[in-house]
């Protein structure tokens, strides 16, 4: 990363600082997403921002917070939002000015993520069929297998670590093999993608040059898979949209690479966060644990209920298309959105009593797989994943308690997690 990228990072991070103690004195609330405190605990700030100002101008972000339930849905579903930067002069001159020859590649073909209809509908309509309802849920017998084989390597130990024995690999192993990657590269791309999470933050110089490197490694991989497919594509998730490009389907090669790319990443990093996040919640609360182990049938309800109260992306990002009067509130073209889906799963008016973690809920009202045409294309596996790590968890360690040493919840403003969580296993060591 050049000196000059690394000292814009440092100075916006120190305005940001200055400009948010600011906001915090003026407006009564605000939120510091680099701070300690939001670290920890960002549903506190989330709180306060939404009860003081649901959609909210943040001097230090110069975007808008939208922290309430139904208007997080509103920004989602409504076409007047969009994600597409490419779209917007002045910011994609300025990105693109900061860009190598590789990142500039990727800025001018993005994933699904960066992209509106027509282009988005066009590119998971390609995806979509990998996941159909039916075919996910035949895999339910691997995964089931895939996880048994993870837990037995716990064996009798007194404590694990729940997120390297199981949530990083169970959901990593599941779309590789979907993708049909090699099990001898799974290690390698799971690094990669860890990396490209960890640099989304955008306040971590050290993080943020191995977020481009990885992510320059992974384009690179997926670029070599590809052609040494193409004479034989295979029927796995990769082979169907080389098809779909060799097919004049409109897919370029970038978009191609992108949205492998996409999919290795979005198909375990949410999972593994998903498990870790949830485990922690119902280990906190050991009534409901106890609760869940003696009603295995409210697995499912309750990792709904994980995923309403620890979510894994707790933020998402729009642009506003036009300028426009919203919620009383003057959107110019181009503004920022920053959507809450955490202050959005928490609002009161969508659940009663939201900061209870509550597995007999019974109806979860929650955003964490996005909402409108973005919903993401993979919650149906990762509920599946989720659903069956937490049966054999609980059969296997009805008598598992977390550590007396706290976790620590990563630094990310838009993702939340844990890099590592022991948990005591309740076994008898040999």
């Amino acid at each position: 990363m050049k000196t000059r990228e690394k000292l814009r990072i440092r100075f916006n991070r120190l305005t940001f600082g200055a400009l948010n103690f600011v906001e915090g004195r003026i407006h009564g609330a605000s939120i510091n997403l680099f701070s300690d405190e939001f670290n920890q605990n960002p549903h506190a700030q989330f709180k306060a921002l939404r009860e003081t100002d649901p959609l909210h101008y943040s001097m230090a972000i110069r975007a808008w917070w939208a922290t309430g339930f139904e208007l997080v849905q509103e920004v989602l579903r409504d076409p007047r939002f969009g994600t597409d930067l490419r779209k917007f002069e002045k910011r994609a001159k300025k990105i693109r000015r900061r860009l190598d020859a590789q990142r500039l590649e990727r800025f001018e073909n993005p994933s699904m993520l960066g992209l509106d209809p027509p282009d988005h509908s066009r590119i998971r309509r390609l995806v979509t069929h990998g996941f159909m309802h039916r075919f996910i849920a035949s895999l339910e017998p691997r995964i089931a297998q895939i996880v048994t084989h993870c837990l037995d390597r716990v064996g009798n130990q007194r404590e694990f670590d729940v997120i390297d024995v199981l949530a990083k690999p169970l959901p990593a192993i599941v779309i590789a093999e979907m993708m049909g990657l090699p099990e001898s590269d799974h290690a390698q791309f799971q690094a990669w993608s860890e990396d490209l999470i960890a640099g989304s933050g955008g306040g971590d110089v050290a993080a943020a040059e191995r977020a481009e490197h990885s992510s320059n490694a992974l384009i690179d991989y997926f670029r070599s898979i590809i052609e040494q497919r193409r004479a034989n594509p295979g029927d796995d998730l990769i082979g169907q949209l080389i098809l779909a490009e060799e097919e004049g389907d409109t897919l370029n090669a970038q978009e191609l690479y992108n949205t492998c790319l996409l999919l290795l990443v979005a198909g375990h990093e949410t999972t593994t966060r998903l498990i870790g996040n949830g485990l922690y919640a119902l280990l906190e609360a050991p009534d409901q644990f106890e609760h869940l182990k003696a009603h295995p049938e409210l697995i499912p309800n309750a990792v709904e209920e994980m995923l309403r109260y620890e979510p894994p992306v707790i933020a998402t990002q729009r642009f506003a298309l036009e300028d426009m009067e919203f919620h009383g509130k003057q959107l110019k073209r181009g503004d920022a959105v920053i959507v809450s889906i955490a202050a959005g799963n928490r609002d009161p008016a969508a659940n009663d009593q939201p900061d209870r973690f509550d597995i007999t809920r019974a109806k979860v009202n929650q955003v964490s797989f996005g909402y409108g045409v973005h919903l993401c294309i993979g919650a149906s596996l990762a509920r599946l994943e989720a659903k069956v790590a937490f049966e054999h968890l609980l059969e296997r360690f009805p008598d598992m308690t977390l550590t007396n040493q706290r976790p620590k919840w990563v630094a990310n403003p838009f993702f939340r997690g844990f890099d590592h969580l022991r948990v005591v296993s309740g076994c008898t060591a040999a």
